[in-house]
């Protein structure tokens, strides 16, 4: 099995907002003194995961850049991490609400040749 990864397109706002997460957990373990080997231990991945997420790559899980960013305390979607059952609470309800073809329409594949 091939563990390469994949390489990603990444537009240029998601490419910034990578790396402005990876600088926030950056910043957030040298400050509190950690090496990347032990945010690594704490969030369940190798000390070069953690070099990668804080290197902005866009191939790394977004699982385990949200649990270093948790750990570290840094607050994800502009809320304290305490309210974000809620808001997630929240944007299920509103889900529900809609019609299921706009689940479908999200699914369709564009046609980006014009």
């Amino acid at each position: 099995m091939d563990h390469r990864m994949t390489k990603i397109n990444v537009s240029a706002p998601a490419r910034d907002a990578l790396g402005i997460i990876a600088a926030m957990i950056r910043a957030a373990r040298v400050q509190r003194g950690m090496t990347a080997a032990e945010l690594g231990v704490r969030v369940g991945v190798s000390r070069g995961v953690i070099q990668r997420i804080e290197a902005g790559e866009p191939g790394t899980s977004i699982g385990a850049v949200f649990e270093a960013a948790v750990i570290l305390g840094i607050p994800l979607f502009e809320v304290p991490n305490s309210q974000l059952r809620g808001l997630y609470s929240h944007k299920r309800e509103v889900n529900a609400l809609l019609p299921r073809r706009a689940f479908y329409a999200s699914q369709v594949k564009p046609d980006n040749d014009f």
